[in-house]
């Protein structure tokens, strides 16, 4: 057994590790694995449709990155800076890896990333400016997550992979995931792709008005004169 199948059956031995999978498989995209990974492989655009909780984000990139290993360059964008960040955090922090192995981001001024980075998240603007120097080359998928968000850099993020879809030596995936969606508004403008639809988890609220919380408050506590 060489060094990397070594230190990947160690992590996976790991009690973190297995209490992490179980957190994952309470998530509503968990049911749907086999079927996303199935559509991907058939399709060259794939559209999901996922209610908020349903853990797409978070989950779809390592779907792909799990059943292909270190053969696929995966590239995820999100619509802010602080996004990008956050999830590649938690999706290292899932696999108990750390930030800039296997998953890292990059965004404007900060790389966190290896030659091992095999599940990039980055912002919009930073795919944009990659594909404009070095085109799709070394990509395998393609995931646009809240593509919902209809900024300039989307929309026009989405035009340039339609063309690239075009060209015959285009041999990537592309992924369109949104928790709020016109899904058959997208799918038609990718040739009628397929369509995932997740639902998402709720958890119960309950409302509670400033008021009612000051009115509560014993005159006693400091301040409490000029509460009115």
């Amino acid at each position: 057994m060489d060094l990397q199948k070594e230190m990947e059956e160690k992590r996976k031995s790991n009690s973190k590790f297995q209490d992490m999978q179980k957190v994952r498989q309470e998530l509503p995209v968990s049911r749907y694995r086999e079927q996303i990974l199935k559509t991907v492989r058939n399709s060259q655009v794939t559209l999901i449709s996922a209610q908020t909780g349903a853990g797409k984000t978070t989950q779809v990139p390592q779907f792909l990155l799990e059943e292909l290993g270190a053969s696929c360059n995966i590239v995820c964008t999100q619509p802010r800076r602080l996004a990008a960040i956050g999830v590649s955090q938690r999706v290292a922090e899932e696999r108990c890896e750390p930030c800039g192995d296997v998953v890292g981001y990059t965004i404007r001024g900060e790389s966190k990333t290896s030659t091992r980075t095999r599940l990039l998240f980055c912002t919009t603007g930073v795919l944009l400016r990659r594909l404009q120097y070095s085109g799709a080359d070394g990509f395998t998928h393609v995931l646009i997550d809240e593509v919902h968000e209809r900024g300039v850099n989307t929309d026009f993020l989405m035009c340039v992979l339609r063309d690239l879809l075009k060209r015959q030596e285009s041999t990537f995936k592309i992924v369109l995931m949104s928790a709020t969606l016109d899904a058959e508004r997208f799918s038609k403008y990718f040739n009628s792709c397929p369509i995932i639809n997740i639902p998402g988890r709720t958890f119960p609220v309950k409302e509670h008005y400033l008021e009612d919380v000051w009115r509560q408050v014993p005159d006693s506590c400091p301040g409490s004169s000029s509460r009115d």
